[in-house]
């Protein structure tokens, strides 16, 4: 049975969203949004827009050439379907997304696709503007002064940087800019995670992240956690610190691929995704950028990305190679067809090559999971066993306590925020600090 939600039609959903009382009780309100960047993420956040009933205008760069298919046409680099042509195919492909990325498929009809060099000016019509584009401070901030030129003094503007600082991609923009801006990080797909981490700066008004803590909230149906403007915040700063610990320590002892994401899943309370399936997921790319990111912004904290080593080494040959995980077809899983039926192959960390699956099995994960009904009972029992996947478990959580407990009050003044991150962000049944 669909939600009354799902029953609405994008106008109506555009209504009840007007007359929502967060919308009455501040200066500001959103009726209207652009999103600039239409890949998987940027995608993502306009559809999660139009389900709610907010009409979205989409932009991404004008193609510099022609492709084949678009010269055997005649068509030349001025025509509009030639300059829509990458926001359109991001947009078809949001359309094939599984699991679907909207309630309806009619709630795309409140996204317009644009083009960052003929449409730039609609950007001043619109009540908030979420930047998406690629991680690079100097591309960021030259975006952010121009557009500065077009929009009003009552404009909304985010960034959905993953951990780039939201006061240096600012700087150089006016009092009244900055007072408007902060990072609004969603978690990737925006529709079903539920952490929105909310980034101010110190000149951020404070009544604006106050909006977006009820808008948030009630409007877009996430969790809410007000991170501090610091590397990768809280949700990755401790994902791709766990994350690259994980990736170390199987490599130092000798675990494969499969072994660790059987270990590093429900039996730890963490989703089925574990840990090499979640940066396929989310983009081997993209989890190495945050990593880069934090080596070169955190230099005394070694623990924040493998700077150095075995892990390096083989992350710098997957983007060599452009594994980069689901959106191209191969990272740590490659998908293939074994006598008409889909298998994920998978990499073997020593040869580079990808191999048919083994499936491990592990007695103590049986045990762990008779022991006790509850995930906290699982994973004391887990981490209590003295075999491969105990040791790996007790290893795992030990790390991750131990560093997010000197991560306060660095990167979040309260230890709930960085449980809830870990819970909304990346889907574990508890937070580190639940756990110990």
């Amino acid at each position: 049975m669909k939600t009354a939600l799902e029953r609405e039609t994008p106008a109506s959903k555009l209504a009840h969203l007007q007359t929502h009382p967060q919308n009455t009780m501040s200066k500001y309100s959103i009726q209207s949004a652009a999103v600039v960047g239409s890949g998987t993420m940027g995608g993502g956040i306009a559809a999660l827009l139009a389900t709610i009933g907010i009409p979205v205008k989409l932009f991404d760069i004008a193609p510099r050439e022609l492709d084949p298919k678009e010269e055997k046409a005649g068509l030349t680099l001025e025509s509009r379907k030639v300059r829509n042509r990458i926001v359109e195919s991001n947009m078809a492909a949001l359309k094939k997304q599984r699991p679907p990325s909207v309630f309806s498929k009619a709630d795309l009809e409140l996204i317009t696709p644009m083009n960052l060099e003929d449409d730039f000016a609609e950007l001043g019509k619109v009540d908030w503007i979420i930047e998406v584009i690629v991680e690079n401070l100097k591309i960021k901030q030259s975006f952010f002064e121009k557009l500065e030129g077009v929009i009003s003094d009552s404009t909304i503007v985010t960034s959905n940087t993953s951990g780039l600082p939201l006061t240096a991609i600012a700087e150089g923009r006016s009092d009244g800019f900055r007072s408007r801006f902060l990072g609004t990080h969603f978690f990737n797909p925006p529709r079903y995670l539920k952490l929105l981490e909310l980034i101010p700066t110190a000149d951020t008004d404070p009544e604006l992240i106050e909006f977006f803590k009820g808008f948030g909230a009630t409007g877009l149906g996430k969790g809410v956690v007000v991170a501090k403007d610091t590397p990768n915040f809280i949700g990755n700063r401790i994902g791709v610190a766990v994350g690259g610990f994980d990736l170390r320590y199987a490599l130092e002892n000798g675990y494969t691929v499969e072994e660790v994401d059987a270990i590093a899943g429900p039996a730890m309370g963490r989703p089925k995704t574990a840990s090499f399936r979640l940066n396929d997921l989310v983009g081997v790319d993209i989890m190495y950028h945050v990593a880069q990111n934090a080596i070169a912004a955190l230099p005394d904290d070694p623990d924040a990305g493998a700077s150095e080593g075995p892990a390096k080494e083989l992350m710098d040959a997957m983007m060599e190679r452009k594994w980069l995980g689901n959106k191209t077809g191969v990272g740590f899983y490659k998908k293939v067809m074994n006598k008409g039926k889909k298998e994920f192959h998978v990499l073997n960390l020593e040869t580079m090559e990808h191999e048919a699956p083994t499936n491990p099995k592990f007695d103590a994960i049986k045990a762990a999971r008779k022991a006790s009904r509850t995930v906290g009972g699982r994973i004391k029992a887990l981490t209590a066993s003295d075999d491969k996947a105990g040791k790996f478990a007790w290893n795992s959580t030990a790390f991750a306590m131990s560093y997010s407990a000197r991560r306060v009050p660095e990167i979040a003044d309260e230890i709930a925020a960085i449980d809830n991150a870990m819970k909304w962000g990346f889907s574990h049944e508890m937070g580190p600090f639940e756990i110990w």
